[in-house]
C-alpha cells in the first residue's frame, strides 16, 4: 500500500469553517470518486506553533493507493485536475499551502 500524506494551509482570508466545509463537501469527494483511491482521510488541526516563522497547518490528508502506478494513474485523471483547480480558491499557493510526500515508513511505539 502506498500512502500519500499532504500538509495543507488555507488562505488567510478563508475562515476555518469555510475551509473545512470545502474540504469535506467539495475537495475530498473528488478524490473519493477516483477508483484508484483505496482510502482517503482528512485530519483537521489546530496548529500549536506560535513563533510566527511559519503559517499554521490547517489539515493533513492521507490518500492510500495499492501502488505507485495507481497513484500516477489517479493524478493523471480529469477528476484530479478538477480537484487541483478547486483548491486554488482555498489553499495557499506552492508548497507553502499544499505539500505532499509519500510515506516511507510508519513506526508505532505505543
Amino acid at each position: 500500500m502506498l500512502q500519500l500524506m499532504t500538509v495543507i494551509r488555507k488562505r488567510p482570508e478563508i475562515s476555518t469553517e469555510d475551509f473545512r466545509r470545502f474540504m469535506e463537501l467539495e475537495y475530498g469527494p473528488t478524490y473519493v470518486a477516483l477508483p484508484q483511491v483505496k482510502e482517503y482521510v482528512q485530519y483537521y488541526l489546530t496548529d500549536l506553533a506560535t513563533d510566527s516563522e511559519e503559517d499554521p497547518i490547517d489539515a493533513i490528508v492521507q490518500i492510500s493507493f495499492e501502488s505507485e502506478k495507481e497513484m500516477r494513474e489517479a493524478l493523471a485523471t480529469e477528476e484530479y485536475r478538477k480537484a487541483h483547480e478547486l483548491r486554488t480558491a482555498y489553499m495557499r499557493d506552492t508548497s507553502v499551502g499544499i505539500h505532499s510526500a509519500v510515506l516511507d515508513r510508519r513506526v508505532q511505539l505505543v
